[in-house]
């Protein structure tokens, strides 16, 4: 499996929509709540035989939704079902601002990979 459906997996049983970050089209109505993500990078890393050992993935995820009450609460469940996969948190998040009705907190997690 990779990091992207581990990330997904892990986050559909929070019962919000996980998708890639911009994949709503312009038009299209988005939900109450929703959860996006985005893979900014993935360096290799520990090379031995000229093959890297590692993958360090540096994930953007961004909890939106129209209840400021949400954006308090939910963060922090996202935190705690990434956890459980190996993801670590790289601090508690920013505010993504105010779009469509919708607020947004965003917190990057890193996860590394062991290459085989």
């Amino acid at each position: 499996m990779n990091v992207r459906d581990t990330l997904i997996s892990k986050l559909n049983p929070l019962g919000y929509d996980v998708v890639l970050q911009g994949s709503y089209a312009d038009d299209e109505p988005l939900p109450e709540s929703f959860i996006t993500y985005t893979v900014v990078d993935a360096p290799d890393a520990s090379f031995y035989d000229d093959q890297p050992m590692l993958t360090h993935h540096r994930i953007q995820v961004v909890f939106y939704s129209k209840k400021m009450s949400l954006i308090n609460t939910v963060p922090d469940l996202i935190y705690l079902a990434l956890k459980t996969a190996g993801f670590v948190r790289d601090g508690k998040g920013r505010d993504y601002g105010f779009e469509n009705e919708h607020y947004g907190l965003l917190v990057n997690y890193l996860f590394t990979e062991r290459n085989e």
